[in-house]
C-alpha cells in the first residue's frame, strides 16, 4: 500500500544530475543538520553524460558511468525512480507520481533539459531514430546495432560536442558514420571555420563523413530506418542519431507559477532564486547572463550547472552565495586530441575591432582573441597548454599584460600575469579591423 503520509523536509531538490547534486552536496556543507531530500525520476545515481559515448563505443563499464560516491550524499535523503507531479508554492509541499506528498521549507528546481527531437518530420518514428542522453539510450543504441546489419551505417545530425563524440563511438563500433550538420561548419557556435575545418580533418582520419551546409528534411523507411534524406542527397543508414540540440525541462516550473525568462529558460536572480518566495532552480533548466554578450543565453554545460547549483545550494542553507555570468566552455575529445574552446568567436566579434593570436605546433592548433586588451574566447585542438591561465583571465575579464617585464607588483596576480605572457609570447599576432555595417 501506498504510504501518502506527509513528510516534511528543510531542502528539496528536484533533480540528479549535476547541478541538483551539487545543490544538495553544498546546502550539506553549508549546514549539517538540514534535512535534504533528493527526487530523481530515474531508477540510479548521478552519471556523467559526457562518459555515455565512451560507454557506448565499449571504452567504459557501466559503473564507470556513473559519478562516485560522496559520503556526504549519505546524509541525504535519496529518492531514485520517484518523479515529482506538481509544486504548491501555496502550502510549500510537493506531490510524487506515488500520490506521497513532502513539504519544503526550501525548494530547489533542478529539472535538467531534454534531446530535441523532430518528431513532425517524416519517418522520425520509426525504430532506428535514436538520441545519447540517458544510460538507457546508450544501451539501446549498441542492442539495435548489435542485431541488425543494416544498422552498420549511420547517420549522426549534429556536429556540436554530442554528436562528435556519438560518430566516434559509432566508428570504434565499425559502424560508417555521416555527420549532417545544416550551418557552414562543424560546431560553428563555439568554433571559427578554421578551427572547424581542423576538427573536420581529424573526424574524417576516423572514417568518418561530414557534410556542412546541408539540412535532414526526412526519414525514409518501411519498418524501420533505411535512408536520411537531406536537401542535397540521399544517404543509406539503418540507424540516426539525433543531435541537434536540447531544451530545457520547465513544465514543472510552469506548473507552479515559476517566471521564464527570454529563452524558454527558468528566469533567476544572483541567487538563484525564482519569482516565487523560497524556491530557486539551477542548470540546464535556467536562463543565465551570456559573460561576453550580456545577455540571456541557455548555457548548458557541465561547468555553469556546477556552479548554479552550488550558489543554489549555499544561498537556500544560508550563506550568501551569488552567480553573475556564465561562460559557454566546451571540452571534448576528438579521437584522443582534445578540443577546447571558450568565449566569444570571430562571427561573435564581427563589425569590431580586435586582435587574433595563433599558434600552430607540430600537430596542434591554438588561436585566442583579444579585444581591448581583454581575452574575449580562445578554441585549442590536441592541446591543453596555458587553457587555466586563459580561462583564469578570461573570467576576471581584466587586461592582459602581454610585456613581463612592464608587470608590476602592484598588479594582483603578477606571477600568472608573466606566465601568461610567456605563453602569449609564441603566438603569431594581427590586428582585425572590420567596418560596421
Amino acid at each position: 500500500m501506498t504510504d501518502k503520509r506527509n513528510k516534511e523536509f528543510d531542502l528539496i531538490v528536484i533533480g540528479n544530475g549535476v547541478a541538483g547534486n551539487a545543490a544538495a552536496l553544498a546546502a550539506r556543507k553549508a549546514d549539517p543538520n538540514l534535512g535534504i531530500a533528493v527526487f530523481e525520476e530515474l531508477p540510479y545515481r548521478e552519471y556523467a553524460a559526457g562518459a555515455l559515448p565512451d560507454y557506448l563505443a565499449g571504452h567504459l563499464a557501466k559503473e564507470d558511468v556513473f559519478m562516485a560516491d560522496d559520503p556526504l550524499k549519505r546524509t541525504i535523503s535519496f529518492f531514485p525512480g520517484v518523479r515529482v507531479e506538481s509544486v504548491d508554492p501555496k502550502r510549500k509541499c510537493v506531490t510524487t507520481n506515488g500520490g506521497r506528498a513532502m513539504r519544503y521549507g526550501k525548494l530547489i528546481l533542478a529539472l535538467g533539459s531534454t534531446p530535441i527531437q523532430l518528431r513532425k518530420m517524416q519517418g522520425t518514428g520509426l525504430p532506428g531514430n535514436f538520441v545519447l542522453k540517458t544510460v538507457e539510450d546508450a544501451e539501446r543504441i549498441a542492442a539495435y546495432t548489435a542485431q541488425r546489419a543494416p544498422a552498420k551505417r549511420a547517420v549522426v545530425v549534429g556536429s556540436g560536442a554530442i554528436g562528435t563524440e556519438s560518430a566516434l563511438a559509432l566508428a570504434e563500433l565499425g559502424i560508417a558514420v555521416t555527420i549532417v550538420e545544416l550551418l557552414e561548419w562543424v560546431n560553428k557556435k563555439a568554433l571559427d571555420l578554421v578551427t572547424a575545418d581542423r576538427v573536420v580533418k581529424e573526424l574524417r582520419a576516423k572514417n568518418i563523413t561530414v557534410y556542412t551546409g546541408e539540412n535532414v528534411v526526412a526519414v525514409e523507411g518501411k519498418n524501420r530506418v533505411e535512408a536520411a534524406v537531406t536537401s542535397k542527397r540521399v544517404i543509406p543508414c539503418g540507424l540516426i542519431i539525433w543531435a541537434v540540440g536540447v531544451r530545457p525541462v520547465v513544465d514543472l516550473a510552469v506548473q507552479a507559477g515559476v517566471t521564464l525568462g527570454e529563452t524558454g529558460g527558468i528566469k533567476t536572480d544572483e541567487h538563484m532564486r525564482v519569482n516565487l518566495p523560497d524556491i530557486y532552480a539551477c542548470g540546464d533548466c535556467t536562463e543565465s547572463v551570456d559573460q561576453f554578450r550580456q545577455k540571456p543565453v541557455l548555457n548548458m554545460l557541465w561547468a555553469s550547472a556546477a556552479r548554479q547549483g552550488a550558489v543554489a545550494g549555499s544561498h537556500a542553507a544560508g550563506m550568501d552565495a551569488t552567480f553573475d555570468t556564465s561562460s559557454a566552455v566546451l571540452i571534448t575529445y576528438i579521437g584522443d586530441k582534445p578540443l577546447v574552446a571558450f568565449g566569444a568567436t570571430e562571427a561573435d566579434l564581427a563589425g569590431a575591432s580586435y586582435e587574433l593570436l595563433e599558434r600552430e605546433a607540430q600537430d596542434s592548433y591554438s588561436r585566442v582573441l583579444l579585444q581591448g586588451g581583454r581575452i574575449v574566447g580562445a578554441q585549442m585542438l590536441n592541446t591543453m597548454e596555458g587553457v587555466a591561465l586563459l580561462l583564469a583571465q578570461h573570467k576576471k575579464g581584466g587586461p592582459v599584460e602581454r610585456d613581463p617585464a612592464q608587470i608590476q607588483e602592484h598588479i594582483r596576480y603578477p606571477a600568472q600575469q608573466a606566465a601568461l605572457a610567456a605563453y602569449l609570447d609564441r603566438f603569431a599576432s594581427r590586428r582585425i579591423r572590420q567596418r560596421k555595417q
